[in-house]
């Protein structure tokens, strides 16, 4: 089974003390290797034919385990950022209260954790156990040592890669600024969800109102040779920042719709991208059916294209 690449789940410029640079790139280098390296290996050993040493199943069983989990703690470290995480919701207060004793305990606690793997590797999470039906902090080394039976409701990246191009080596100012944007909402959906026996939700940030394409729908359709206008309305501000662009794609200003639609062919889909599939995708999307455009959003922007591994081409001098 193929695994898709899941759209950003946080808006990156909008953190405090943690750098939009910073949360791009760990998403489109380290999580979208972990999703790369994980459809290899699954490929791989779906190409193994009968009576393959028994040393070569095991260690690709091993890394598959090990880029799974690291793709899934992934995701919910994006999707547990973007918060005021000084104030903890009463639903979590409360748990936390009964099973540490206090919410500054559980505090204490988690972040002693987190500082303990300063200068190593591996995740801080706080887990809920469904058989014994309470919450506790754990440490996971290699993206793979986790409690039987339990699921990670918080999830700290501690891997250097999490925090090297904004903090160096000073991991404590790193955890301080994580601690300072937990989204407690999303914990809180979680803790309902593993309570109720429930799967963990997936956090999308993305407009479902509107038609839209996953990276994976839209490189399927590439491939096959079909017809789509691809059209990369990033802000101007944001496009000045880069010299690259989503191969096979032309950047078009968002703010001046008016001035480059009739160059579009009304014949043909459009894929409309932007940074990270949020609003100004999504606008330009509206704007294009309402012209009668049959117009689909690209899900994740192109961030998640390149997080895909997907092809890049520089961008033209001028536009």
């Amino acid at each position: 089974m193929n695994q898709p690449i899941a759209p950003i789940a946080v808006r990156p410029w909008t953190l405090n003390g943690m750098s939009e640079r910073l949360i791009v790139s760990h998403y489109e280098n380290n999580y979208g290797g972990a999703v790369r390296t994980l459809n290899a290996v699954r490929r791989e050993l779906a190409a193994l034919e009968a009576g393959a040493p028994a040393s070569r199943v095991r260690a690709l069983k091993r890394e598959e385990l090990m880029t799974l989990n690291s793709v899934t703690l992934h995701e919910l470290y994006f999707g547990n950022l973007g918060g005021e995480g000084n104030k903890v919701p009463e639903p979590v207060g409360t748990l936390l209260e009964e099973h540490f004793g206090s919410v500054t305990a559980w505090r204490r606690d988690f972040v002693g954790a987190a500082q303990s793997l300063a200068g190593g590797s591996g995740w801080t999470l706080l887990t809920y156990s469904r058989r014994q039906k309470r919450l506790w902090n754990q440490i996971a080394f290699d993206h793979s040592q986790a409690a039987v039976d339990a699921a990670p409701v918080l999830a700290l990246d501690m891997y250097e890669h999490a925090y090297h191009l904004d903090f160096g080596a000073n991991a404590v100012a790193y955890i301080d600024a994580f601690m300072r944007n937990v989204n407690w909402a999303a914990v809180v959906e979680r803790l309902a969800a593993v309570r109720a026996d429930r799967p963990l939700p997936q956090e999308d940030l993305s407009d479902a109102t509107l038609p839209s394409l996953s990276i994976e729908e839209l490189s399927a359709q590439l491939a096959k040779g079909e017809p789509i206008q691809v059209l990369d309305a990033r802000p101007r501000h944001h496009i000045s920042r880069t010299v690259d662009l989503m191969e096979g794609a032309v950047w078009r200003d968002p703010d001046r719709v008016e001035e480059w639609i009739g160059e579009l062919s009304p014949e043909q889909p459009v894929a409309v991208y932007c940074a990270y599939g949020f609003h100004v995708g999504c606008s330009v999307t509206r704007t294009l059916r309402e012209r009668g455009y049959d117009a689909r959003f690209i899900r994740g922007g192109v961030s998640a294209w390149y997080a895909a591994g997907g092809a890049r081409a520089l961008r033209p001098t001028g536009n």
